[in-house]
């Protein structure tokens, strides 16, 4: 009897596509952009300090918009069978690659 061998690399199942799961993950990820926003600190005009901090959480939405965007592209090309260790791999590059991302689009306009 020989023995079966199995691909090296899954194929996505046919319902997955690769929006698979997007409102679960824009939703943890706008959260997540809002409360990054909220983090920062106010360093000046301390009288206008909850205009300053709804300025904040509003401009961490879009951060969350694309992270959640890539995120899911790359979650459901790289890792159909969803293991943990490239999950967080996957997060983790996310967030540093839209970092550079986004520092690099406010160092260009200031």
């Amino acid at each position: 009897m020989e023995p079966t061998t199995t691909p090296a690399i899954l194929p996505i199942p046919p319902a997955a596509g690769l929006w698979k799961s997007w409102r679960v993950y824009l939703v943890r990820w706008l959260i997540f952009g809002a409360a990054a926003g909220l983090l920062q600190p106010v360093v000046s005009n301390l009288e206008q300090f909850w205009e300053q901090k709804l300025y904040q959480m509003l401009s961490g939405l879009p951060f969350g918009l694309a992270c959640a965007v890539v995120f899911t592209l790359a979650q459901n090309k790289l890792n159909a069978l969803r293991t943990r260790g490239r999950s967080w791999a996957i997060l983790l590059a996310t967030w540093m690659g839209m970092k550079f991302v986004f520092v690099g689009i406010m160092l260009a306009f200031s």
